[in-house]
Parts: C-alpha cells; structure tokens; sequence
C-alpha cells in the first residue's frame, strides 16, 4: 500500500519574491551578452529547446516553494562557488579559446548566491533548477562533431537493414542508403542530435516532476539517448518506404516523418514508465511530490 504524505508549502513573502526579482534582474543584466549569443544559438534546429529551459526552471523553482528555508542562514560556502564563477568568467574574458566557460560560470554564481544567501536548504530547493539549466548551454563544437557521425553511420546501418527487412532493395553506403529510385542521405541534420538534446531535456524535466523512486528517474533519464536513436531510425526508415512506395519529394517525406517523431518518443517513455510501475511493486514511494 502506498501511503503519501503531504508536502508543506509556503507561500514567499512579498519581500522574498521582490528580492529574488532583483537578484535575477542583476545576474541578467550581468549576462546579458552571454544570453544574446546562447540566444543565437537556440536559433539552431539542434538547441531550439534552450529557449524553454529558463521558464521550465522557473516554474520548478515555484513548484518545490515549500522547500524553502522559512528562516534562512547563510553559508560562507557561497563564496567559494562564487569565486570559482569568477574565475571561469577570467578564463572566458581573457582566453577566448574557452569562451563556454562564461555560461557554466552563471551556473556556478546562481548556485553560490542560493547558498551564500539561503544556506544549504535554499540551494536543496533550488538546485535542481540551476542543474536544469545546463541543459540550455549547446554542446562544444568537438562533442557535437564526434556525436554526429557516429549516430549518422548507426541511422544509416540499421534503416538499412529494416528496409531490407520489410522487402525494399537498400544498399549501404556510408552516410547513404541507396533505393531502386533514389540516393537518401543521411545528414548531420538527420543523425538524431537534435532529438538526442532535445529528448535529454524532456526525460530530465519529466524526472523533475515524477512521482517516482531516485532509480525510477534516473533510468527516465539514462533512456533518453536510445529513445533519441529509435526515433531517427524510424524517421529515416518511414522516409525511406514512402519515396519507394510513393515516390514523393524526399525533403516533404522528410519533413512530415519528422512531426510523427516526438509522439513516438513520448508514447516510447510513457510505455517505459508504464511498465516500471507494473514489474516494480514498491512501497518506497516518495512523501509528496517534491521529497528527496
């Protein structure tokens, strides 16, 4: 029998909110170069979920409201975070080389003013908000480029072999599956980074509101990149049976095969989480929604 308790929840004093207000509006004025170029970035197919990174961290900083300290003490632990903030921004002001330093070094600051500010309880109610927001920050270009080809050479192998497998004449070539009537080619568009990221965010924003064991979550989590892989297969492959039975235009295949992907990386987690619940019979659930 699960038995759940009631979280308590504390509604912020006008005071604490109109502070929080302020601090937020210095740290953005603070980065604001920093969120114009993350900004461009998100403009990319690849990290357009980073536009709603900052709301959703919001919102989970609302959600766990009863999670903060009702009388809040500060730790001189904060410092520390806030100097290694510092150092990262030296490094990514003076050596452009490591210019993705400055956003992890907001990451560092937002961390270190919870604590300096609300000690060890405020940073538990607000950590996982300022861990949340690492996922708004792109991948190094080298990370992205050893990625790439890998899931381009995995999409392009095993569609290969599901075409095959559903009677349709496809050779592999590389990057390129050849059909009786047309070359399809596996671009870097098309090698599942873009649903590699954005499904690491969906899984890590589900976990944040589950109402599951740690392990529950964290295998949400872990199976997000094979989700991310099931889903460009089965796009590449779905592309692949329509050009060959239909004959249309292969960017309208593309495009429309694309739209059917998040419905069935969903239902894949949904289906996930289903049969967790049915295998797993446990009474350590969590007491209320936001307990540790």
């Amino acid at each position: 029998m699960v038995v759940l308790r009631k979280t308590s929840t504390r509604t912020p004093a006008p005071a604490e909110l109109a502070g929080w207000a302020v601090l937020i509006g210095v740290f953005s004025w603070a980065y604001f170069l920093e969120f114009r170029l993350l900004a461009g970035r998100w403009l990319e197919p690849d990290y357009a979920h980073g536009f709603l990174v900052g709301p959703f961290a919001l919102y989970l900083l609302w959600a766990r409201r009863g999670l903060m300290p009702r009388a809040p003490q500060g730790s001189a632990w904060g410092l520390v975070l806030l100097g290694l903030g510092g150092i990262l921004r030296c490094l990514s002001t003076f050596f452009l080389f490591y210019d993705n330093l400055d956003p992890f070094s907001l990451w560092l600051a937002l961390a270190g003013v919870a604590l300096l500010l609300g000690g060890w309880p405020a940073l538990r109610w607000s950590g996982p908000s300022i861990l949340f927001l690492i996922l708004m920050i792109p991948l190094p270009g080298p990370v992205a480029s050893m990625l790439g080809y890998p899931l381009q050479r995995l999409g392009t192998v095993v569609s290969t072999y599901l075409l095959q497998t559903c009677g349709i004449p496809a050779v592999d070539r590389g990057i390129v599956i050849t059909l009786s009537s047309i070359d399809l080619e596996v671009a870097r568009a098309c090698s599942g980074l873009k649903m590699l990221t954005l499904f690491v965010a969906v899984c890590i924003g589900a976990a944040c509101l589950m109402q599951r064991p740690l392990w529950e979550k964290l295998v949400v989590v872990l199976s997000a990149p094979p989700v991310a892989v099931i889903a460009n297969i089965a796009r590449i492959t779905i592309t692949g049976i329509l050009c060959e039975t239909t004959g249309a235009d292969v960017k309208k295949l593309h495009d429309f095969a694309g739209w059917g992907m998040m419905p069935l990386a969903v239902l894949l987690i949904w289906g996930e989480m289903g049969l967790l619940s049915r295998i797993f019979v446990s009474g350590d659930r969590e007491e209320g929604v936001w307990a540790p």
